[in-house]
């Protein structure tokens, strides 16, 4: 697997870019590559070790009001 993929294959620039059209904050962490902020939401690490599924759609969909299943779906995309 890539460097630049989490665990199960989504590239880690789509899930960043997706989460800043979002609306949330983006800063770089010291043990994972970027740590998601979003107001009233715990921070959500990404790195490859994440499994976007399980971790970052859930998280991303209650920022944004949509479903799980909608977000990982545009996770996959690279777009809403």
């Amino acid at each position: 697997m890539a460097g630049n993929k989490t665990r199960d294959g989504l590239r880690i620039n789509d899930l960043v870019k997706l989460a800043m059209q979002a609306g949330a904050r983006i800063r770089e962490g010291n043990s994972h590559a970027y740590i998601l902020n979003y107001e009233g939401l715990r921070p959500c690490p990404i790195a490859t070790s994440t499994h976007a599924e399980r971790m970052v759609a859930p998280w991303l969909a209650t920022a944004t009001g949509r479903t799980k299943h909608e977000t990982y779906e545009a996770l996959r995309r690279g777009y809403w």
